[in-house]
C-alpha cells in the first residue's frame, strides 16, 4: 500500500467516526474539522519520519 492509499483509508475512517459523534450531538462539526486537521498533520509528520528512516 502506498502512503496515499493508507492516508485515504485513515481519513475515511476518521471522517466516519467524526460524523457519528456529530449526529449523536456529542460534538459539533467545527470540532471534528479541527481534530481531523490536527490528526492529519501528525499523521503526515510521522509518515515522513518513518519513510525517511527506511530509505536511509
Amino acid at each position: 500500500m502506498t502512503g496515499e492509499q493508507v492516508w485515504g483509508v485513515v481519513r475515511t475512517i476518521l471522517a466516519a467516526v467524526g460524523g457519528y459523534f456529530v449526529t449523536k450531538g456529542m460534538v459539533d462539526g467545527a470540532f471534528v474539522d479541527a481534530v481531523l486537521g490536527g490528526a492529519g498533520t501528525i499523521f503526515v509528520a510521522v509518515w515522513s519520519i518513518v519513510s525517511k528512516k527506511k530509505t536511509a
